[in-house]
């Protein structure tokens, strides 16, 4: 009976270390359901896409947005992945994006911490200490409008960044620029 409750303890110990050692930022390629970001990009700069996950990978095009108001402007893109601190883009339906050659390519890579979301939607978006079965809801937002800077995606959560919550995982999220309340 001993030897049984230690194998068990220590079976779920090593679940907590992996658990602990793979986050979004190194999970593989599609490792997140299809969502939505959003990059601000100073006017007139553009954001280099790359064939992969690397800043020495060749470049396949070019990201820029359209002004929203300011200096910023917004480019939405489809997050499919994401690997090594980079978010795998589908580049058919990324707006503003370029090709710099004639080979076309369906998904590039760029920076992820150059997306953004916000938390402009109906309902209540929840906050997790991690990304899956083992993560703790932390606390839930409301009606409020702040943006979080995306780190990287795993299954049906995005891991963000902000001020105020720091480093976490949400379930829900707004990339349109007209927001996402009703």
């Amino acid at each position: 009976m001993l030897r049984a409750i230690i194998g068990t303890v220590a079976v779920l110990a090593g679940f907590g270390v992996l658990e602990r050692s793979v986050d979004a930022s190194t999970g593989h390629a599609g490792s997140c359901t299809a969502t939505q970001a959003y990059a601000l990009i100073q006017r007139g700069d553009m954001v280099l896409v790359r064939a992969e996950p690397t800043p020495l990978a060749p470049v396949i095009g070019t990201l820029s947005g359209r002004a929203v108001s300011g200096e910023l402007a917004r480019s939405q893109v489809t997050i499919m992945g994401s690997q090594s601190g980079w978010a795998r883009i589908a580049l058919n339906t990324a707006q503003g994006y370029a090709a710099t050659d004639a080979a076309p390519q369906s998904f590039g890579w760029m920076p992820a911490d150059l997306l953004t979301v916000d938390a402009r939607v109906d309902g209540t978006i929840t906050l997790f200490d991690r990304p899956d079965l083992l993560g703790s809801a932390i606390t839930t937002i409301k009606g409020d409008d702040m943006k979080f800077r995306v780190l990287g995606c795993r299954g049906t959560r995005l891991q963000v960044v902000n001020a105020r919550h720091g480093h976490v995982w949400i379930d829900k999220w707004c990339a349109r620029e007209e927001g996402c309340r009703g």
